[in-house]
């Protein structure tokens, strides 16, 4: 995430400071502000956190819902997998019924004539 701060933050250039999220193991979901150039390689390498460090809890916290919501996705995604394979072993279940339909009624057809 990154949004141009509200503040009068100002890098070593004088440019306005964006707001930043870390998402690295140590610093997860943990705010900073950085100079906006830092990704083109000709930032000034700014840098300061706006919140407190994270405890070794939240962290762990942090990673366990990570993990859980991860495996709901792919659980989702299995399940969607599962739910077109079932739909299409019904369309050509369907297929089958409606030719032995066709098949039953010429039967019956010829059975008549006999």
């Amino acid at each position: 995430m990154e949004k141009e701060f509200d503040g009068d933050c100002r890098c070593y250039y004088g440019v306005h400071c964006v707001l930043k999220t870390s998402w690295t193991d140590e610093n997860p979901g943990r705010m900073f502000l950085g100079c906006p150039n830092y990704r083109d390689g000709g930032g000034c390498n700014y840098f300061d956190w706006i919140d407190p460090p994270i405890s070794n809890r939240k962290k762990s916290t942090f990673f366990s819902l990570l993990r859980r919501n991860e495996s709901s996705e792919v659980r989702q995604h299995r399940i969607e997998n599962k739910l077109e394979f079932v739909e299409g072993e019904m369309h050509m279940l369907r297929a089958d019924v409606d030719r032995l339909e066709v098949e039953r009624q010429s039967l019956e057809e010829n059975l008549r004539t006999l």
